[in-house]
């Protein structure tokens, strides 16, 4: 089989600060099924973009974006999943030999690497999180989301991804955005924890989002379940919402936090691929060149303001 890259991009464009990790993973879902076939479907509609960002006026490209082999993980239990994925990161940063796609690697580390994780079921959040924790000491996430996620267990397991964000507060603060539906009990105990920051979906706006970036830590990592978007826009997930962000929303509220934080990575999970998804992929493939877009802007603010 032919290498694929991300956007088709030529050889020379395949490598570089920007790492794309598809992560083909779904377990004890609570609805819709598919999960695992979102990221291959996200890279398959990149071939489509363009080079140029006209919003951002810039050709991202041109730093370099590789597509890792995807991690096929539907066999493993939730506790190998996070162990294979984090380890998998530990090597993408430290550059530490261990499979054979790191074989070109030295053991010098890299932590300017910029990593974009597509899942796969938000769980895979977990194990991406985990390898980042190796990397960077300090950090908060940012979740946009339809649902809190904040469950202790569901489908007998502390792992599902309905449980991501409980597993996360554990160790970092957060903001959860978008969320549109959830159990009185995540509410109450969301409410009690004093460094998670909810912003439900029907009072959000821009002005509630700038109040709240500065009360978490510097540097932070966004992760995005599709279902944050109204389903008018993005159908094809496993646990779809009435109400919800558009295109627009979102690309504003990440905007605003790479201007105003030190975004060290991003994930895109949650796109379940079943019925008239083209546009739906092609949108999410542009997201994440928006997120790359984003990320050299914020590394050429930095280096003027030195």
């Amino acid at each position: 089989m032919d290498k694929i890259n991300w956007m088709a991009l030529p050889e020379e464009y395949s490598k570089g600060k920007f790492i794309i990790l598809p992560i083909a993973y779904e377990k004890n879902l609570t609805s819709g099924r598919g999960a695992s076939k979102g990221p291959g479907e996200i890279i398959k509609a990149s071939k489509h973009l363009e080079y140029y960002d006209e919003e951002f006026d810039c050709e991202p490209f041109v730093e370099g974006i590789e597509l890792l082999p995807q991690l096929n993980l539907n066999d493993n239990k939730p506790e190998e999943m996070i162990k294979i994925v984090a380890e998998n990161i530990n090597h993408i940063f430290k550059l530490i030999p261990k499979q054979q796609i790191f074989k070109q690697y030295t053991t010098k580390q890299n932590s300017d690497k910029f990593l974009i994780g597509l899942g796969g079921d938000h769980s895979v959040t977990l194990g991406i999180v985990k390898g980042l924790e190796s990397i960077h000491h300090e950090f908060a996430i940012i979740q946009f989301d339809a649902h809190s996620d904040f469950r202790d267990f569901w489908n007998g397991s502390s792992l599902n991804h309905a449980c991501v964000a409980k597993q996360l507060s554990k160790n970092h603060s957060m903001l959860i955005v978008g969320v549109r539906s959830m159990d009185k009990s995540e509410k109450e105990q969301i409410d009690l924890n004093e460094n998670v920051y909810l912003l439900l979906d029907h009072n959000y706006n821009i002005t509630k989002l700038g109040e709240i970036l500065p009360k978490l830590p510097e540097k932070v990592f966004i992760t995005i379940d599709v279902d944050v978007f109204d389903p008018s826009f993005i159908r094809n997930t496993g646990t779809p919402e009435p109400g919800g962000f558009i295109w627009g929303d979102l690309i504003k509220a990440i905007k605003l936090i790479f201007e105003t934080k030190t975004v060290i990575g991003s994930d895109i999970v949650e796109f379940s691929p079943k019925t008239n998804f083209e546009s739906e992929s092609f949108a999410l493939a542009k997201l994440v060149y928006k997120i790359i877009s984003l990320q050299i802007l914020q590394t050429q603010k930095r280096k003027e303001q030195v």
